[in-house]
């Protein structure tokens, strides 16, 4: 009775805890999506800004001040692809875990007692074993 009333207890605590972190990353996520909203607005007045500086400081005309933004806009994205693999995460070659040399020690294993039944019994009685256990596998 303890136990089941102390199991109800532990799963509600990890409800709690579940609706908490989801909350939490929740108004996380959406003062992100408004970060970003404001700084892509900055960016377009930036642009404007520097678009109306070309025509007007500058006596570009209007093709060419947009022309001007867009290579500058390609150059940067260029540089910033070109950057993509110096942020990536180098993974550490780990030695082999145990798991993965299971299957050759499992044959080792193997190897060694059937080296140990043949000096035991004799390769020919093995043999005869063998193929009498083959023979008995098949007929199921």
């Amino acid at each position: 009775m303890l136990r089941s009333a102390l199991a109800l207890l532990s799963s509600l605590q990890i409800g709690v805890r579940l609706k908490e972190s989801f909350e939490r990353s929740l108004r996380q996520a959406v003062v992100i999506g408004v970060a970003v909203v404001i700084l892509l607005a900055a960016l377009c007045f930036g642009l404007l800004a520097a678009y109306n500086a070309l025509i007007s400081l500058y006596q570009f005309s209007a093709v060419e001040a947009a022309c001007i933004i867009a290579a500058a806009l390609t150059l940067l994205g260029l540089l910033v692809l070109a950057t993509l693999p110096l942020f990536e995460r180098k993974t550490r070659r780990r030695p082999a875990s145990a798991m993965v040399n299971a299957p050759a020690e499992g044959l080792g294993f193997i190897d060694q007692s059937v080296g140990k039944a043949m000096q035991q019994v004799g390769p020919v009685t093995l043999l005869v074993i063998a193929f009498a256990a083959g023979l008995l596998a098949s007929r199921k």
